[in-house]
């Protein structure tokens, strides 16, 4: 009977865990560029202390903080500050605290200092992960490779300066991936982050919504909930089983 509870007690292990990615998940469904966090990966390992049998199964957590890089929806939005990269790539960052970081997040602006940063308020880092600075301009111009350029306040009709380069990268390889540290950013999992690749595609005027389905996340809540359910029940059948079993055993009184 032990077995079936020990059982059922690690799958409600994985459950538990996979509700806090979906809870995750559901708080972070407007935020622009966010990134699906994935279900939690388990493996299975054997207990071999504490006179413990070999048959008996828990689940180890492979050490992945994966996320899913599908691309989000483009929408239009006309403001010169919304960015969104069109295909793979992400945004090099500074975010208020902690070590640079990549970012998909392209609802920027320009801070009371004169840097670009995001709704979140990282600062927007440039090909030499610098913070990018916007002077006052007329008008705020981005090309797809990264460039920004401006029209002077006092400059001539038609008259552009560039002011630098949003860094972009395209992420990290099969050896060195990307991962969400704990602060919900994204980094190498060497740590850090690449150097700026500049082989994102960027369109001015767009925002990239999260690739979260909302659809697909409550359905999979209900399903974990219907789980859960099953394996309350399991350990509640299990026990009277061991004490029906107990009391078939039992001597009768002499």
């Amino acid at each position: 009977m032990d077995k079936m509870i020990h059982t059922a007690l690690n799958t409600l292990k994985n459950l538990s865990a996979n509700r806090s990615v979906r809870a995750q998940n559901m708080s972070n469904l407007n935020v622009p560029g966010h990134r699906k966090d994935l279900n939690t990966n388990f493996t299975s390992g054997f207990l071999h202390q504490m006179n413990q049998y070999d048959t008996r199964v828990f689940a180890i957590h492979d050490g992945g903080n994966g996320f899913s890089n599908k691309q989000g929806q483009l929408n239009p939005t006309g403001l010169e500050t919304d960015i969104a990269i069109n295909g793979p790539g992400f945004f090099i960052v500074q975010p208020k605290s902690g070590d640079p970081a990549l970012s998909r997040r392209g609802d920027f602006s320009v801070s009371n200092t004169g840097i670009l940063v995001d709704g979140a308020g990282s600062k927007i880092l440039d090909t030499g992960g610098a913070p990018l600075e916007i002077p006052g301009n007329k008008k705020m111009i981005v090309a797809e490779n990264g460039d920004v350029f401006i029209e002077p306040l006092n400059g001539a009709p038609g008259e552009r300066q560039q002011i630098g380069t949003i860094g972009t990268s395209l992420g990290g390889s099969k050896d060195d991936p990307l991962i969400k540290s704990l602060d919900g950013h994204l980094r190498l999992s060497s740590g850090g982050v690449p150097g700026a690749d500049q082989a994102a595609v960027l369109s001015q005027g767009f925002l990239e919504g999260s690739n979260i389905d909302a659809v697909t996340e409550l359905i999979g809540t209900m399903e974990d909930q219907r789980q859960f359910e099953i394996n309350i029940k399991l350990i509640s059948l299990s026990k009277e089983i061991d004490e029906g079993g107990s009391s078939i055993m039992r001597l009768p009184n002499s």
